[in-house]
């Protein structure tokens, strides 16, 4: 028996509108078992992105637990794109504000410091956190 859309249990995707999260709302979508809520810094760009779409920063951890609220998963791509950005600590923030909301299942999308890894023999300053 297939649930209403207003039963289904929410999951929070941050990095909704990049590759990996987007493929991520994509499979959630076509699987028909969760509803989802896109997080975006820039939600009015995205309205039809998913069930829900809400604006978040993973830069002010203060406004997250909010964003978290009801959620039952949340799958987070941390933003490494920007010059600046401490990934562990917007992971941290998250981490702390999903658990704060009740979250029961997260993931973590990242990747550890490849120039570390390999001694310096390669560099891949976007896998870098």
């Amino acid at each position: 028996m297939q649930m209403e859309r207003t039963n289904k249990k929410l999951i929070a995707v941050f990095g909704a509108t990049g590759q990996q999260g987007g493929a991520v709302v994509r499979a959630l979508q076509a699987g028909s078992q969760f509803k989802v809520r896109a997080l975006s810094r820039n939600q009015g760009k995205h309205r039809e992105l998913a069930d829900e779409v809400v604006k978040a920063y993973l830069d002010r951890p203060e406004t997250l637990k909010a964003v978290f609220e009801g959620a039952h998963g949340v799958f987070l791509a941390t933003n490494i794109w920007e010059e600046g950005t401490d990934e562990l600590k917007q992971a941290t923030a998250a981490v702390r504000a999903a658990k704060d909301a009740g979250v029961k299942h997260f993931i973590w999308s990242t990747l550890p410091d490849v120039e570390a890894v390999s001694g310096g023999k390669f560099h891949a300053p976007h896998f870098i956190c």
